[in-house]
């Protein structure tokens, strides 16, 4: 572990089940739980649940707090997880598990996404294109949280015609047959946003759907593309 280290780079590493994450803290001498988190952080550290630590001042190191973006402390990297505010020992853990496995990256989304940080988890994504997958997940998921469902909404709109969106978009024609009716007409609406004709086929199957709201989205998303060439 050291302190007020020069030059540390956030180190977003992509999960691994076999190996314990890294974990960056900065703290400030003001900041009254950073004593609490850094004590459990080298318990943690000593009984093995990560790979290194490092504890930052950002007094002594304001040039690394500006560039990661870092504005209040207590702040932590574990693995490719950013995290703010205080957090008990167990939650400490909780975190270092998740940043271990591929499940993790679903949960940080879905925390993110419920306290409408929609910065934070579009960082992760540009870091980890792969987690556009987790998102769809999300999506896909009928327990969501409406906050969550607001917020993947707004990631698909604003990725839409990125490389990252354009692999997941398999994942989201499946779930034009999902069970779930809201499943089916969200599926239906972001195929639409890629303005490609291509997916008319796969969208005029809905005109038929059971549910008449999902009719209704597949009618208005078949305007949508077709008004792209008009």
């Amino acid at each position: 572990m050291t302190k007020g280290q020069k030059n540390i780079t956030s180190s977003q590493e992509l999960p691994d089940r076999d190996a314990p994450p890294k974990v960056l803290m900065l703290i400030g001498v003001q900041c009254t739980f950073c004593g609490p988190m850094m004590q459990a952080l080298t318990e943690l550290m000593k009984s093995g649940h990560m790979a290194e630590l490092k504890i930052v001042n950002i007094e002594d190191n304001m040039e690394l707090a500006e560039r990661l973006g870092v504005r209040s402390v207590p702040w932590l990297q574990i693995g490719p997880f950013e995290l703010q505010g205080s957090r008990t020992k167990q939650e400490l853990l909780l975190w270092l598990k998740r940043a271990a496995s591929s499940a993790g990256l679903t949960e940080y989304l879905e925390e993110v996404l419920s306290e409408g940080d929609i910065q934070l988890a579009n960082k992760l994504i540009r870091h980890h294109p792969h987690a556009m997958e987790n998102v769809l997940g999300l999506m896909a998921d009928p327990e969501a949280k409406i906050n969550v469902r607001l917020g993947v909404g707004v990631i698909i709109e604003e990725m839409v015609e990125s490389d990252m969106f354009k692999k997941v978009i398999p994942q989201l024609i499946e779930y034009l047959s999902n069970h779930d009716a809201r499943i089916r007409g969200d599926a239906c609406h972001y195929l639409s946003l890629t303005k490609d004709q291509a997916y008319v086929p796969a969208i005029e199957k809905l005109l038929s759907d059971e549910s008449e709201e999902v009719r209704e989205i597949a009618q208005d998303s078949l305007e949508d593309l077709r008004a792209v060439n008009e």
